[in-house]
């Protein structure tokens, strides 16, 4: 380790019609020197990019992922690897509700099968 990383984020979550402000600081250990601060930036940045491009359709959806406490290790993963399929699955666009497809696909059983079965991964 060579360099200590602090990044704070602040935000306004909103419940109910009323917002409270809320921040949290995240701390990342590095091996990059403190004079390679973009390139460090830059790596941070990054792992985030690839988490907020996937984690919207998670949790802002009925699954709630991020609520969901399971006690037996295999179980979250079989749910993760799952809904990982599934999200490779569901031809939806950015944007869209996921729960508009969970019900789409509840109310034509026949297409969700078809779905699974002749699928093919978005890229």
């Amino acid at each position: 380790m060579r360099s200590v990383i602090a990044v704070r984020r602040d935000w306004i979550e909103k419940k109910q019609g009323k917002g409270t402000e809320k921040s949290h600081t995240r701390w990342f250990l590095s091996s990059l020197s403190p004079l390679e601060s973009n390139r460090s930036t830059r790596a941070i940045r990054k792992h985030w990019s690839v988490e907020n491009l996937n984690h919207w359709k998670r949790d802002a959806s009925p699954w709630q992922e991020d609520r969901h406490r399971h006690r037996r290790p295999n179980a979250a993963l079989n749910l993760a690897l799952t809904r990982n399929a599934l999200l490779a699955l569901i031809p939806f666009e950015q944007g869209e509700p996921l729960a508009l497809y969970f019900e789409r696909y509840h109310r034509d059983p026949a297409k969700a099968v078809k779905l699974l079965l002749q699928g093919k991964p978005l890229p």
